[in-house]
Formats: C-alpha cells, sequence, structure tokens
C-alpha cells in the first residue's frame, strides 16, 4: 500500500509538470500592432539594429537567473511612418528582459530587429519576453509590409494557421 501511494504521488506530481510550462501565442506583429494600438501607452514601430550588454541578461554570467532586467542599449534604424519604415531612427534605448518563471526573453546584442518601442516618460523602452510578443528578430517583408498595412488603416487582421 505504502508503495502504490509513492507511485500515486509521482505520477499526480508528474501530471502537474506541463502546467508550469510557459504557454505563448504564436508571436504575431499584427497582433502586437493591435495591442499596443489598443493601448493606453504611447508604442511606435522600429526596424533595425540593437546593442545592449549582453552579459548582462538574466542567466548570463554576472546577471540574475529568474529576474528582468533593465538595460542601457542603442537602437539604430528607421521607424515606420506613412511611407513606410523610412524615418531614420537612432537613440538610446532601455532594454526591458521581462521572465515568467525561469523563462526570460532572450536578445541579441548587434541582431536585427523589429521593435515595438513604448514610450515611457523621456525613453524609449524596448521589452524583451519570453513570448517574443514586442521583439522580432530578423523580421520578414511580409511581416513589415503587414505592420505598415495596419499603421495605414488598411487590411489588419492575425492571420491563424
Amino acid at each position: 500500500m505504502r508503495r502504490s501511494g509513492l507511485i500515486f504521488s509521482l505520477l499526480i506530481c508528474l501530471m502537474a509538470y506541463p502546467a508550469l510550462a510557459l504557454s505563448c501565442l504564436k508571436p504575431d506583429v499584427v497582433r502586437s500592432y493591435l495591442a499596443a494600438h489598443h493601448s493606453e501607452d504611447r508604442w511606435g514601430a522600429v526596424v533595425g539594429r540593437l546593442h545592449f550588454d549582453e552579459s548582462r541578461r538574466p542567466g548570463a554570467v554576472g546577471g540574475s537567473d529568474r529576474e528582468g532586467v533593465l538595460l542601457r542599449g542603442q537602437f539604430v534604424g528607421y521607424s515606420l511612418s506613412e511611407d513606410g519604415f523610412d524615418e531614420p531612427f537612432q537613440s538610446h534605448v532601455t532594454v526591458q528582459i521581462d521572465c515568467f518563471a525561469s523563462w526570460c526573453g532572450h536578445p541579441k546584442s548587434g541582431a536585427r530587429y523589429l521593435a515595438f518601442v513604448k514610450r515611457v516618460g523621456g525613453r524609449h523602452v524596448i521589452i524583451s519576453d519570453p513570448c517574443e510578443s514586442w521583439l522580432f528578430k530578423n523580421p520578414r517583408r511580409k511581416d513589415l509590409k503587414a505592420l505598415h498595412r495596419c499603421f495605414t488603416g488598411g487590411y489588419c487582421q492575425v492571420e491563424e494557421d
């Protein structure tokens, strides 16, 4: 009887384990645009290169394990306007790396991104979360076109697979 109780307890623990897993919607630039657009916060969209000190990311040597961090960074590229991504954008940014349980955003310094930039006070904040909701590495041309279409009042619907 004791052995069956132990086995039962182990099975219950193992069954609960998937509930602890991170569940994200598939990253989608239109979904992110719509969330930003309907937010009370001020947002913009930029495409270009993000630079920051990677050694300070959560889980990196010298970084924290499971807590989010704010890092100083630089973004160089172009912001979205009525004519597309054609307005030069070069700014100091705050890179906000969010963590959910043991999962954290994992941006790469020097990589090319489509980033949704949140205005907080006088700062530009780029959020990197584990679900990749606001920061898209190596954006595809079709995603940039879809975002521009939304921005200019055209067709703006999340494409479900």
